[in-house]
């Protein structure tokens, strides 16, 4: 059978309407139709990458883009850019800017994401999330021991969207991503090396909102990580009217983390608890192992909610210098699936950056005045998970 190849950029910027509808590829799909993996843009037509070296910061300027007033949502077409230096990534910062560089304001961005085509996740064989970014999101930090290793011409694809409800035209706006970075020579001691995970309970493929109509509604997921590791930082992301999210080791029937919904007096979810874990050495996840994401809802109108539900776990993961990561399988389905989605339906494709930001590096967990918020234990002092699994809605991307 001949492989067919699926086109990966689109021409031009794309409007698209508020309610973000998109045809999603599926695993079924892709086996159905012997679909291989997307070819990534040669470059990036509207990022620019500058490297200031002697303070320790890459940015990647996205732009320009006009954003009228009351416009609906903005894609731009996915931009591929490379890190230029070996070393860790240790932080982001994101920021709206004008022409003159003046700060815009962070209601413009949507989302922007960053992900290496060329390195999988920890828990599933999709493209590996390393950043992601809200409008909420200012400045994020991982502590100065810990770091993500990269390496000069890793490649990113940056996947970004605007919106503007501010009531003003911005004719001339800017996306400035700026990365943290150390290196080899800059310390006595290496940063231990993490990487950022990401579990969904909706799955690794496809759209990761669903419907929440009255009374209690749950969603689980299943994955076993592809290496030994330790979470040293952990945090979620979920929607209005969500009382339980939870990280639970169902091989030893254990609860290793539980997150705490914060919500105001309006009732609207305002966060979402996270947990720092360096000084209790972290909690190991083995590949023999199976994890469960779980959450529930509870509705107590009489229609379903008006914005649906999510249930996401983002953190980092350290894993010793000498792991061996399997080789990326660029015809896995699963990852041929998640790539067309990620490239032609990024506001669908899992991890949007909005309202917390899960799908990427979860600095929100590893902020250095972030101490163990939640409930998180470790290996084996973790409670025994007493719930009942049988109305759990199941899935496997698929």
């Amino acid at each position: 059978m001949i492989r067919r190849s699926v086109l990966a950029l689109l021409a031009a910027a794309i409007v698209l309407p508020s309610a973000l509808s998109a045809q999603q590829m599926t695993v079924a799909m892709v086996e159905d139709m012997d679909l291989a993996a997307p070819e990534l843009p040669a470059g990036g037509d509207i990022v620019r990458v500058e490297n200031r070296s002697d303070e320790r910061f890459v940015d990647f300027v996205i732009g320009p883009l006009d954003l009228p007033a009351d416009m609906g949502h903005l894609r731009p077409p996915i931009q591929v850019a490379e890190i230029p230096v070996d070393g860790w990534l240790q932080g982001f910062a994101v920021t709206m800017e004008d022409g003159a560089g003046s700060e815009l304001p962070m209601d413009l961005l949507h989302h922007v994401n960053f992900i290496d085509p060329d390195k999988r996740d920890v828990f599933s064989p999709i493209a590996r999330r390393v950043i992601a970014a809200g409008r909420e999101t200012r400045e994020k930090k991982l502590p100065s021991l810990l770091g993500y290793p990269i390496e000069a011409g890793d490649r990113m694809i940056i996947s970004s969207m605007f919106a503007n409800p501010v009531g003003t035209d911005f004719p001339e706006a800017y996306l400035r991503v700026r990365i943290f970075y150390s290196l080899e020579e800059d310390g006595f001691m290496q940063p231990r090396d993490v990487y950022p995970f990401y579990l969904d309970v909706m799955g690794p493929v496809g759209a990761k909102d669903f419907a929440v109509p009255p009374g209690k509604t749950v969603h689980a997921y299943e994955a076993s990580p592809v290496i030994e590791g330790r979470i040293l930082g952990i945090g979620g992301h979920l929607h209005d009217y969500a009382t339980v999210l939870r990280l639970e080791d169902v091989t030893e029937g254990k609860i290793l983390w539980e997150a705490e919904p914060e919500y105001n007096s309006e009732g609207r979810l305002t966060g979402v608890s996270e947990s720092l874990l360096l000084m209790s050495g972290g909690v190991k996840v083995t590949p023999d192992h199976t994890y469960r994401i779980y959450v529930e809802y509870e509705n107590p109108m009489a229609h379903p909610t008006p914005d649906g539900g999510m249930g996401e776990i983002g953190g980092v993961i350290w894993a010793s210098k000498e792991v061996v990561w399997p080789e990326l399988q660029r015809d896995d389905p699963v990852y041929v699936a998640d790539l067309i989605n990620t490239l032609e339906a990024p506001e669908k494709a899992g991890g949007h950056g909005n309202h917390g930001d899960h799908g990427g590096m979860e600095m929100d967990a590893m902020d250095h005045g972030q101490m163990d918020h939640g409930t998180m234990s470790s290996g084996d002092q973790a409670s025994e998970a007493t719930h009942e699994h049988g109305a759990a809605e199941e899935h496997d991307g698929r």
